[in-house]
């Protein structure tokens, strides 16, 4: 399955837009502040499926991808948690 993320940048936050073969969904971001470079908030659980019209099942992967690809992205070196409701993303500590 081919995914993808494009970025909206407004200032101090934006949005993540998360695109796979079958789905796509949007979801807001903010610039964090100290270590933590951003904060992406992602859809609860009791939610997932009608916001995203992606099964329960596939969220940890998806947000994983998330995670991952905004790293890779927009902020290399750095490192996230996965929580309920977001994606924190921390630069790393040398």
């Amino acid at each position: 399955m081919k995914q993808t993320l494009e970025y909206i940048n407004k200032g101090r936050g934006g949005f993540v837009i998360y695109k796979d073969n079958e789905s796509e969904f949007k979801m807001e971001f903010e610039y964090g502040g100290g270590n933590c470079v951003a904060i992406i908030y992602v859809p609860k659980v009791k939610v997932w499926e009608s916001q995203t019209n992606i099964s329960i099942k596939d969220r940890e992967q998806i947000l994983a991808f998330i995670a991952e690809q905004s790293i890779k992205d927009q902020a290399p070196k750095s490192n996230y948690i996965i929580s309920e409701d977001c994606i924190e993303i921390f630069k790393n500590q040398i």
